[in-house]
């Protein structure tokens, strides 16, 4: 398959990747290792560059293909996932230490194509002709468009200062992240519980469920640590914290469900575990991200509620996250440099 062909088929999705790459760095940084944080923005960075050129050569080559991903239900909200990249690797320059007006950067491209790419999915679903059931038409990567929201309203705190607009903007963001994720999250449930669902249906994206908390939880601490400066989080605090705790322990019990699912998926429902180049899938990064998502939102939960065994849950699902993203990279790095059987038997041919 040549690379054309493959960027041609690329899910709008990938940047995922982008997300799972830069949570573990944040993870790094949080931990204390910040010169594994400051390897992981750079490599990280050079992912976000490449994905961006790809796509612009998508976006001119194949533009009937991008077209139908962004009238899809199933990849349409997968471009969103542009948006949370940004916003990573905006954190990940800040907590290296970096200029803060890189991360500005990042969060006004990433606020302009929110812009876009938000009302804009909406508005196509609407008004399509021929729209799809709940059954067919809801999934996990529905839950990115809370992500995004949240992922703005966390870069949005960390690089405001003692700026009250900014951290207003960024509380509304929040509180929309918050209120969308009950509006998705319920059809997702019901379609969950009362429709059939197949093993080979429930993948990766289904941990958004718990990770679309888990970055509701970090976006929440984040205007906690603002409030000894600013009189209008202050004053809400208590609301904040009721906030967190309770997507907090929302995301907690989503864990041992998906496992519970994953096991009935490949070991009752017997579908294989890819563990081969020819396995990969893209989808794989959204079960990265949710696991890193996880342990950075409790590292920040503790430094606001100072609960004692929080540190020792983040450490672990940080342990956790990293060896996952080796797993997933080491499946990519060999899909790269794999050619399909049929590539090669042209070539034994010749």
């Amino acid at each position: 398959m040549s690379l054309a062909q493959r960027i041609k088929e690329m899910p709008p999705a990938y940047f995922s990747m982008v997300m799972a790459t830069g949570i573990i760095g944040i993870g790094f940084s949080l931990h204390g290792w910040p010169l594994l944080a400051k390897v992981f923005l750079f490599f990280n960075l050079a992912i976000f560059c490449t994905l961006i050129v790809a796509n612009l050569y998508r976006l001119v080559r194949f533009y009937a293909d991008i077209k139908a991903d962004f009238h899809s239900y199933e990849r349409g909200p997968g471009f969103l996932t542009i948006i949370a990249a940004c916003c990573i690797v905006g954190n990940q320059f800040v907590l290296a230490g970096f200029n803060s007006v890189i991360a500005i950067a990042f969060l006004v491209f990433a606020g302009i194509v929110w812009l876009f790419l938000a009302y804009g999915l909406f508005f196509s679903l609407t008004v399509a002709h021929h729209k799809k059931s709940l059954k067919d038409g809801i999934n996990g990567g529905w839950l990115l468009f809370v992500v995004t929201l949240q992922a703005i309203s966390g870069l949005t705190t960390l690089i405001a200062g003692g700026d009250e607009n900014l951290i207003f903007i960024s509380l509304c963001f929040f509180s929309l992240g918050a209120l969308f994720y009950l509006y998705i999250m319920s059809l997702i449930i019901y379609r969950m519980s009362f429709f059939e669902l197949h093993a080979a249906e429930l993948g990766a994206p289904y941990w958004i469920n718990m990770g679309a908390t888990a970055i509701t939880v970090l976006a929440g601490c984040m205007l906690m640590h603002v409030a000894g400066t600013l009189p209008i989080i202050a004053a809400i605090i208590p609301f904040l914290k009721g906030i967190v705790v309770l997507f907090w322990a929302a995301g907690t019990w989503w864990i041992p469900l998906l496992l519970l699912l994953g096991i009935w998926k490949h070991v009752i429902k017997k579908v294989k575990v890819p563990i081969t180049a020819k396995g990969y899938d893209p989808s794989f990064w959204s079960f990265v991200f949710p696991i890193g998502m996880y342990s950075v939102s409790t590292f920040r939960l503790n430094e606001v509620l100072h609960i004692s065994f929080l540190p020792v849950v983040s450490t672990c699902f940080c342990l956790f996250a990293v060896i996952a993203w080796c797993v997933v990279m080491i499946g990519f790095w060999a899909k790269l440099f794999t050619r399909p059987n049929s590539d090669r038997a042209k070539t034994n041919d010749n």
